[in-house]
């Protein structure tokens, strides 16, 4: 089995220099942290002993240079390009991914822009990633994607194939207030497009719960312990903490560079290591630095910091005024504080390589980040890990993925510069022999889960949710060979009925329940289906019978109203009760749902014969899915001992007497004759007793929902009106 990674960028950077081409290993930790575990595919028992990545070279590849390039890095580095145009990515890089993406889902809407074209390029960088995907999947392939560049990537590629897809986001998912904040055509799109996925991936439960509820407030779509009910599949969303190779930062041999922290007489190195971004707080810890030193006198000439500044998105406006602003605080601090014998901060403009960085970190006594939102930052995992001393205090925002497993470190709210300040000064006075207990447990930790036990715990997650949805839904969805047998036992058959549900079923659900009136073309359907004596149609509603008589009273077809309470046959007038019922038990009831009427707003009841029914279509979706949990288990609570049922159906719940139900309904019917051929189709809770009753031989298939006893699923209501009208046309 073939693991397929699919991302913005290649494991490996291209450049051309006098005619020939240079490959490098890409920087950035999806590459590294990936890379340690892709090593080890093969070495231990997996399913997985293969893999291959895609993603944009990192440059213009002209037509004649395409064959070579891919050749190349497919043999060197398990990869294979995708081709695009450096004018197009640097479009969608520059635009929709950093003037939009970014800002909102960093919690920075003052540096969000929205353009039309920003988005119109995104979707067609997406679509050129789906096609070449497509290009070279194999059917037993693994997809995994990554990151906030091709989110609508998974729902392109679930139109075309049926591969387990994976999709991991590496930033933060912002609460439902900012992602709001998005034009409705691509907060939409990027919800659905996620929901392509089988596994939806976070590096904390907080972005899993954030990007739920968007998904419930935007698209109506609720959850079940985090995972989403498809028509023909299920998305589960859940958080899986990117770990680090531990191994490596602490055992790596760092010569020739220096890795000893100072003598006791030299000041001391406090670290911060960033990428040039204004979610990175470095202006903050600057100034929260400077007033460590206005507070503290004592530690002058003691410590400096060993500010890292990785250069980043250098043609951005709003990092250029960030780097300006921070030249200025950087000679401003040093002027106003340092001599000729100390300077307080000591300050680069530049990268590192990897061996520097972690002896950088070795030598440091504290590691001050601090960013305003990150998603994980692994650069707090790296400097704890690096610490082959166990000496060295982290000082971690509280608004990072690392801080919920970092928990031994000094917390802070990087909007807080007087908690910065007294961060460093309490980081510098802690013992050595509590930096030692603090990391050793640390570290522990990190060793324990590092970044091949990530990786495997995901695509091990990806795996078993693919494997549930395929053993339910997918073996019951109604294809066309389907179509085709049930056809030719219709056309064969001398006896048919035909039972549906009324609203999911022949109708949409609507979100005013009066809207739900059938069309003339339904009503002709029907009359088309009944027009022989071979035919018999039942609508199946929990509707009441005076909605029912007004709109297909006319129609020569079998009705039940309030679930089969009262029934009217097709040669007759006059509506029955199916059993003689009581509906005393309105008085004990009627309150309650009064009461919870009162409650939610937008909420209504109305009152039948024998059932009430409390309906919050337009009710306000969050509160109305939290409350009408409320509302049936109090309900069950009341009813349990005087007959009555209650029932769960689309944002409406009903009451009425127990004993009356869909099976028992359909049992009255199709006993009436020899029906050789029987067709059952609904869309609600309700409509599964039924499914349960009909003998083996019936068709029976749910409308919309994965979870079911019939035999079959289909996706949508107008697939249900298309095959009847199929049968029609026999």
């Amino acid at each position: 089995m073939r693991l397929l990674i699919v991302s913005n960028r290649l494991p490996v950077s291209l450049k051309k220099d006098k005619g020939k081409f240079e490959f490098e290993k890409s920087a950035g930790g999806l590459v590294s942290g990936l890379t340690d575990y892709l090593d080890g595919l093969g070495k231990a028992k997996g399913e997985i002993t293969d893999y291959i990545w895609m993603g944009w070279p990192g440059m213009t590849i002209e037509k004649e240079d395409e064959e070579y390039v891919r050749k190349t890095v497919q043999k060197e580095y398990s990869a294979s390009p995708v081709f695009l145009s450096q004018k197009l990515m640097d479009k969608v890089y520059l635009g929709f991914c950093n003037k939009t993406i970014w800002p909102l889902f960093h919690y920075f809407p003052n540096y969000a822009s929205f353009d039309n074209e920003f988005w119109t390029e995104y979707v067609k960088v997406n679509e050129i990633f789906r096609d070449e995907v497509l290009r070279i999947m194999k059917p037993d392939d693994i997809l995994w994607v990554h990151d906030y560049h091709l989110m609508l990537l998974p729902a392109m590629l679930r139109e075309k194939v049926n591969n387990p897809i994976g999709f991991f986001l590496h930033i933060p998912f912002p609460s439902f207030e900012m992602y709001r904040l998005f034009p409705k055509e691509s907060r939409n799109g990027i919800l659905e497009g996620l929901l392509g996925s089988d596994l939806i991936g976070f590096h904390t439960y907080d972005y899993a719960q954030y990007f739920l509820r968007s998904v419930l407030r935007i698209l109506g779509k609720e959850n079940h312990m985090g995972t989403i009910d498809l028509a023909d599949r299920m998305v589960k969303a859940a958080s899986f903490p990117m770990g680090i190779e531990y191994n490596k930062f602490n055992t790596m041999d760092v010569s020739p560079f220096s890795s000893e922290k100072p003598d006791g007489d030299k000041p001391k190195v406090i670290l911060s290591v960033d990428r040039l971004d204004y979610s990175k707080g470095i202006i903050n810890r600057l100034e929260g630095f400077e007033l460590f030193l206005k507070n503290n006198p004592q530690w002058h000439g003691k410590v400096f910091l060993n500010m890292i500044v990785v250069p980043s998105r250098t043609g951005v406006t709003s990092y250029q005024k960030i780097k300006r602003r921070l030249d200025e605080l950087v000679g401003l601090i040093n002027g106003n504080y340092g001599n000729v014998f100390w300077t307080p901060i000591i300050y680069q403009y530049t990268s590192l390589s990897h061996k520097e960085l972690i002896a950088r970190y070795r030598m440091s006594s504290v590691s001050l980040i601090t960013p305003l939102r990150d998603g994980m930052n692994l650069v707090a995992k790296e400097y704890v890990a690096s610490l082959t001393d166990k000496r060295g205090v982290l000082i971690l925002s509280e608004f990072t993925g690392a801080a919920k497993e970092l928990s031994e470190t000094i917390i802070i709210n990087p909007n807080n510069i007087d908690e910065i300040a007294n961060g460093i000064a309490e980081a510098l006075s802690i013992p050595d022999e509590e930096q030692i207990r603090r990391n050793t447990i640390m570290q522990k930790r990190l060793k324990r889960y590092n970044v091949t036990r990530w990786a495997n715990d995901y695509v091990d997650g990806l795996l078993e949710i693919s494997q549930a949805s395929k053993y339910t839904s997918k073996v019951k969805l109604f294809k066309s060979e389907h179509t085709k047998e049930l056809i030719g036992d219709y056309k064969k058959s001398k006896n048919r009925i035909i039972i549906v549900n009324y609203d999911g079923t022949l109708v949409p659900f609507a979100r005013n329940p009066e809207n739900a009136k059938p069309d003339p073309e339904l009503l002709q359907l029907l009359s088309n289906l009944n027009k022989t004596s071979r035919t018999d149609i039942v609508i199946v509603s929990s509707r009441g019978k005076d909605d029912l008589d007004s709109w297909l009273g006319k129609t020569p077809i079998n009705l039940t109203a309030e679930h089969g309470t009262w029934i009217r046959e097709a040669t007759d007038t006059e509506w029955k009760l199916f059993k003689p019922l009581s509906n005393n038990w309105k008085t004990d009831v009627l309150p309650i749902v009064e009461m919870y009427t009162d409650r939610l707003p937008g909420s209504f009841y109305v009152e039948r014969d024998y059932s009430i029914s409390w309906h919050y279509h337009k009710s306000d979706i969050e509160q109305a899915s939290f409350l009408s949990k409320e509302v049936s288990d109090h309900l069950l609570s009341i009813t349990t001992n005087i007959g009555v049922q209650v029932l769960q159906g689309h944002k409406v719940i009903e009451v009425s007497n127990s004993g009356i139900n869909k099976g028992e309904l359909a049992m009255h019917w199709i006993s009436r004759k020899d029906y050789d051929f029987i067709l059952a189709m609904g869309a609600g809770w309700s409509d599964e007793l039924l499914f349960h009753t009909l003998p083996e031989h019936a068709w029976t298939i749910k409308v919309g929902v994965l979870k079911t006893a019939a035999r079959h699923v289909i996706k949508k209501q107008e697939d249900a009106l298309a095959l009847l009208k199929r049968l029609d046309q026999q």
